[in-house]
């Protein structure tokens, strides 16, 4: 369960990309665009890279549901800049499970408080999934970006982008033909059990402060869906760096 903790909260309190009530950039059908075009009218839509620059930490809290295995629990997202991630996760019968990352080092403690450091390749996919408001970095994290043509999420046409990060992990985005706004990521993720295909779909966007988030995240992993209500989330909010670090045995 610790190596997917993080996983069900991607994307949610940095940036999140607006589908609901949403006015369009402008219309689709006007001409082709490239790849880069359609990713820079996302980060515009979703607030603009003047508010999104203005945020340096995110927290948030809500429920979970496993629902394949029937499970609820409730969950705590705690991020900073420039890397720094808390998730914090307390499922019923179960108990509570925290995966943190302080900028350096990733660590897991299970329901028994044994904690573990995460290294090689699922400590590197941390390292970038951590990075805040990626959005606006994207350039730096996925130098080559590819449109694939459309396809359509939940009944919406979105345009299909890969894009392949430094290390050549592919990610793939749909972005809402008609609002320029992400609909769905699919990826693989290292983790300390393997590689897992994680599909993740956003709805429920709300304005925070000026930059919209998805209040509703519905994951796809290889045990079972898993849905994330968030119910609370505040951006610049004061965090100890203390709250990162890695726990004293």
């Amino acid at each position: 369960m610790r190596s997917f903790l993080l996983m069900t909260l991607l994307l949610c309190g940095v940036s999140g990309l607006a589908q609901e009530k949403a006015k369009p950039a402008a219309p689709a059908n006007k001409r082709a665009f490239t790849a880069a075009e359609i990713i820079d009218r996302s980060i515009e839509a979703t607030g603009g890279r003047a508010a999104m620059g203005k945020l340096v930490s995110t927290y948030a809290k809500g429920t979970m549901e496993f629902t394949a295995q029937e499970a609820h629990g409730v969950m705590e997202f705690y991020a900073k800049a420039p890397n720094k991630q808390l998730a914090i996760m307390n499922l019923e019968s179960i108990g509570e499970v925290r995966q943190g990352f302080d900028g350096q080092v990733a660590w897991g403690q299970d329901p028994t408080g044994r904690i573990i450091e995460i290294s090689g390749a699922p400590l590197e996919d941390m390292k970038r999934r951590a990075v805040f408001n990626p959005t606006l970095k994207w350039r730096e994290l996925y130098p080559k970006a590819e449109l694939q043509g459309e396809d359509t999420v939940g009944g919406r046409k979105a345009y299909v982008i890969r894009l392949t990060a430094v290390d050549g992990t592919l990610i793939t985005r749909y972005y809402d033909t008609g609002t320029f706004l992400m609909l769905r990521e699919k990826g693989s993720h290292a983790t300390p059990q393997g590689v897992m295909d994680i599909t993740a779909d956003f709805s429920d966007y709300r304005d925070i402060g000026g930059v919209k988030a998805p209040f509703s995240i519905r994951q796809s992993l290889p045990m079972g869906e898993i849905v994330v209500k968030i119910s609370e989330m505040k951006n610049n909010i004061d965090i100890d760096d203390a709250k990162f670090s890695k726990p004293v045995k």
